[in-house]
């Protein structure tokens, strides 16, 4: 009972007042857990989801204004470097990298580095995105001595979306690579999840949440950055897959 009027205190402490719409540009990793936060959240938000570099270009080349970021450290430190945001941040959590393949197709066995390379080569085609996590899985497939091999069958796509799409209209024995919470996502449409990443070369991404700086409605944004921080957001953010 302690805990549960915990939560509810949290919410009301938090509850927008304001009125103003709340804007937010978050990495698309962490969309099943944000949305599940946001909605416990009273005030109105508008949130777009983009990978960590559509966020930068966005916000570095065209300008484009926000009230909330939710992107990796090192992206919230470039920004902070750059006056962008502000210097409160919450961290949100963490999010592993999976496996996938269409609805349909033989589920390989990837419990193990030697059998996550052997499904790798023995398939067809391997697809992963562009974005923070793409870089990691090539880094990855370089350093465990398989990607010369399986380079020329690879497609890379600028997001995670766009691969579990490529997946869902394949054929064949083809492998995806794509942070887990987005595989989930894309599972009520019939797509497999097949599982994490071996864990000696799992990689976990944690994302951040900070205010920009002159952002059009400030003390509303520095109001759900800290919501963002609470056990009951965390709560939320869990459920959806953020650990």
């Amino acid at each position: 009972m302690q805990r549960f009027l915990f939560a509810v205190g949290a919410m009301m402490a938090f509850a927008g007042a304001s009125g103003q719409e709340i804007s937010v540009l978050s990495a698309g990793a962490v969309e099943p857990g944000l949305r599940n936060a946001l909605a416990l959240y009273s005030g109105k938000v508008n949130v777009t989801f983009n990978t960590a570099p559509q966020i930068r270009e966005r916000i570095e080349k065209k300008g484009e204004k926000y009230d909330v970021l939710v992107v990796p450290p090192a992206v919230m430190d470039a920004f902070a470097e750059a006056g962008r945001v502000e210097a409160e941040r919450v961290t949100l959590g963490r999010v592993g990298q999976g496996l996938a393949v269409r609805p349909g197709a033989p589920v390989p066995d990837v419990s193990t580095l030697d059998a996550m390379k052997r499904a790798l080569l023995e398939a067809q085609s391997v697809v992963f995105n562009r974005a923070t996590g793409g870089q990691y899985i090539e880094s990855m497939l370089r350093k465990i001595g398989v990607y010369g091999e399986i380079e020329k069958k690879t497609t890379r796509y600028a997001s995670a979306g766009e691969v579990m799409d490529h997946l869902l209209k394949g054929k064949g024995r083809e492998i995806g690579f794509a942070p887990i919470t987005e595989i989930r996502i894309y599972e009520k449409k019939g797509l497999r999840f097949v599982g994490p990443l071996p864990a000696e070369v799992q990689q976990h991404n944690t994302y951040v949440a900070s205010a920009m700086r002159g952002g059009p409605n400030a003390k509303a944004a520095a109001e759900l950055v800290r919501f963002l921080g609470t056990p009951a957001a965390k709560k939320a953010l869990v459920e959806g897959g953020v650990e």
